[in-house]
Parts: structure tokens; C-alpha cells; sequence
């Protein structure tokens, strides 16, 4: 095919795209038109809107109360029946996050065994891969917190392969699969358990009596926005992450109904979930490192 044609093609492919997107929310329909009895392009009310989309994709609990239908769960149904007992109202969003959590834990760990089981002097191309991903984080925990902190790698890979694979997994085509950090919970609390790990160091390495004192620095009436501010970085770090995964899905909803679902969101997916997701993983992973050298070396 030369390259006229393909760039026909490619022309012809976004007027169909600007056709089909006119009539926000409206279901085009190609074929024999009920009414007038004969062939005929036309729209009609889209029996779901944008924001039915985006109320079911992120308030499921309260869209399907609202409409009043049966959920979908997506898994065992007395499993459901048990979140519904402790979560009442929110039980669906509650069983929809652990049952994500639970898939994307036993993948990692399914792919931890099947590497370690096959680790050879002669590395296969995936023990290269994992050996190449490894080195690099060693080296950056190196740089950063010093060859003596080094022990650090295996905490901050966790981190960073964790929140990936959660912002990964969203992309995959199964019913039911979604990002488990679009959901505050996780970001929240990957972000409490950083500070804890901080402060933990700190208290380590300073003492306990030496660690409370700087909280009264430079002067004892600045302890309470101290403790506020050490607070407000596991809501910076949480929100930042929350904020870019769950703004990315939004605008992944409602482009894919702009386009009726044809193609582009295949694209759009894969920037959001592979590369947004590797960088906002990576950030995160780096102001953990960050957090922890501060405290180290204050």
C-alpha cells in the first residue's frame, strides 16, 4: 500500500470519527428507519449517558440504586452477600477494590515463583529483564540514600512494581478489571505506609527523644503545623497519584463515548495505563526514596 493511500485511509478514518461525534450522547443508527420505512442514517437518545458512565464506573453502589438494578459483582455472589453485611451501602465498590487487589496480588506473586523457580547462571530473557529492572532501582536507592542504605531496594521495588501493575491492569480487556489506585483507599494508604517507614527511620536514627524535639524547631508554638506538615505528605503523595489515575479514566470515558467506542480508546488506554501509569508510578516511588534520605540525613 503506498503512502497516498494510507494517508487517504488515515483522512477518511477521522471524518468518520468527526461524523460519529456529533450528537453527544446519541446512538447512531445505520439501516432501515423504523418510522420512515427506508434506508436512513440517524441518531437517537443513547439509552446510557456520560454521566450514567462515569456515576456506574465510580459510584457503582449508587448508580445501581438509583436505577434500581441487579449489580454487577463480577464473582462469587455469597462473597458479595458478606461485603454487603459489613459495607451495607457501599459494598460493591468495597468488593469490586479487594477483589482487584486480590487478582493483581496473586499475578505478582504467580510471576515471582514462576522467575525464581527458572533463575539459571544462564539468564533466560525474562531473568534479564527482572535483573535489568532490579540494577536500576539498586542504583537509584544507592544514589540516593547511599550505598549503606542500599537494603532499601527491595521495599522500593515493591513500590514501584505494586502501583504499576495497579495502574496497568485497568488496561487489560476482562469485564470488571479497573485500576485499584483510582480508588483513594489505595493511594491513601500506600502513602500512610510511607510516612510510617520515614518516620520509623527517623526514630531509628535520631533516637526518640532527639526525633520529638524536632518537631519543636525552630520554635516550640511551630510543633503543631510540624506535625501538620510531616501529616500532609502522605496526602500529597496519596492525592497526586489518586488525582492523575482517576482524571485519566474520566477523560478515557468520556472521549471513548465522544468516538462511540471505535478505536481511539484502544490507543488512549494503553497512553494512560502504560505510560501515565509509569511515570506517576515512578514519581511515586521517587518522593518515597526522597521522604526517607530527608529524614536520614537531617
Amino acid at each position: 500500500m503506498t503512502k497516498k493511500k494510507l494517508i487517504r485511509l488515515f483522512l477518511i478514518f477521522l471524518v468518520i470519527q468527526a461524523i460519529l461525534s456529533i450528537g453527544l450522547d446519541y446512538k447512531l443508527n445505520i439501516g432501515i428507519n423504523p418510522e420512515k420505512g427506508r434506508f436512513a442514517i440517524w441518531n437517537t437518545p443513547h439509552p446510557m449517558t456520560i454521566q450514567d458512565r462515569i456515576i456506574e464506573e465510580f459510584m457503582p453502589d449508587q448508580y445501581v440504586r438509583d436505577k434500581g438494578i441487579t449489580p454487577k459483582i463480577y464473582g462469587s455472589e455469597k462473597l458479595y452477600n458478606f461485603f454487603a453485611y459489613f459495607f451495607n451501602d457501599n459494598a460493591l465498590n468495597a468488593f469490586s477494590l479487594l477483589r482487584m487487589i486480590f487478582i493483581l496480588n496473586c499475578i505478582l506473586i504467580v510471576i515471582a515463583l514462576l522467575i525464581r523457580q527458572n533463575l539459571s547462571r544462564i539468564p533466560s530473557k525474562r531473568q534479564v529483564l527482572f535483573e535489568l529492572i532490579h540494577s536500576f532501582f539498586e542504583n537509584l536507592t544507592s544514589e540516593t540514600l547511599g550505598k549503606k542504605y542500599a537494603y532499601f531496594t527491595p521495599y522500593v521495588l515493591t513500590i514501584f512494581i505494586f502501583i504499576w501493575s495497579a495502574n496497568f491492569i485497568g488496561v487489560v480487556p476482562i469485564p470488571g478489571f479497573m485500576e485499584p489506585t483510582r480508588n483513594i483507599n489505595v493511594p491513601l494508604g500506600m502513602g500512610l505506609m510511607v510516612v510510617a517507614v520515614v518516620h520509623f527511620m527517623a526514630i531509628k536514627k535520631k533516637g526518640l527523644f532527639p526525633y520529638l524535639k524536632g518537631f519543636t524547631e525552630p520554635f516550640i508554638p511551630l510543633a503543631p503545623i510540624n506535625v501538620v506538615g510531616e501529616f500532609s505528605k502522605a496526602i500529597s503523595i496519596s492525592f497526586r497519584l489518586f488525582g492523575n489515575v482517576l482524571g485519566g479514566a474520566i477523560i478515557l470515558i468520556v472521549i471513548s463515548s465522544l468516538v462511540r467506542f471505535i478505536i481511539l480508546p484502544v490507543g488512549l488506554s494503553l497512553f494512560f495505563g502504560l505510560f501515565i501509569g509509569t511515570i506517576q508510578a515512578f514519581v511515586f516511588t521517587m518522593l518515597a526514596i526522597s521522604y526517607i534520605a530527608v529524614e536520614i540525613y537531617e
